[in-house]
């Protein structure tokens, strides 16, 4: 069962990063479409991305963020997080997906529209090649090493704090030489 939720959570974490991604950058993905698809010439695409990008890049931001923020409500929802009870018990991996999620998201935004619509634009002939984009690569990078970092020490810190017999070895009985207390070990 332990596996089934972390695969599911993994899932989540790649499908919601990946939706916020594309949906932040649909102002660059719409003009390179249009071009590509023949229905729109290079420079009304253009002229249709600087709209899109300048005026109203701060809407397809959020509109991304309420993407993210409807699909972890679905996913906890559907994980059986249905009660402030339920969310009391499993905040921390409220907190924890959710955190992942959105350095994610952020990461893959990045990447998405400042490398490869950036690019893809550049090769339907927009003329982006003037803009330069060359921190994006290492801002991604540094985004989703963050991301995988935290994940794995949330990881890390969640095994060492399960209780004795919650997975492991096998358990037997010690003695404390201090207290003279009776403790259970894991061999």
């Amino acid at each position: 069962m332990e596996k089934e939720r972390k695969f599911k959570d993994r899932s989540a974490i790649l499908l919601l990063s990946s939706l916020a991604a594309v949906v932040g950058g649909l102002c660059c993905l719409t003009p390179i479409v249009l071009v590509l698809f023949g229905l729109a010439t290079i420079s009304a695409a253009a002229s249709l991305g600087n709209v899109l990008y300048g005026e109203y890049r701060w809407l397809f931001r959020l509109a991304a963020l309420a993407f993210v923020g409807l699909g972890l409500f679905i996913y906890f929802r559907r994980a059986g997080v249905c009660s402030l009870e339920a969310a009391r018990r499993e905040r921390n991996r409220i907190v924890n997906v959710s955190l992942i999620v959105m350095i994610a998201s952020i990461g893959a935004y990045v990447f998405w529209t400042y490398v490869v619509l950036h690019y893809w634009g550049i090769l339907a002939g927009l003329p982006w090649a003037q803009y330069d984009e060359s921190w994006a690569t290492p801002a991604a990078g540094v985004l989703f090493a963050g991301a995988v970092l935290l994940a794995a020490i949330l990881r890390r810190t969640k095994r060492v704090s399960q209780p004795a017999g919650a997975g492991g070895g096998p358990l037997r009985k010690t003695s404390s030489r201090i207290s003279g207390i009776s403790k259970t070990a894991r061999l």
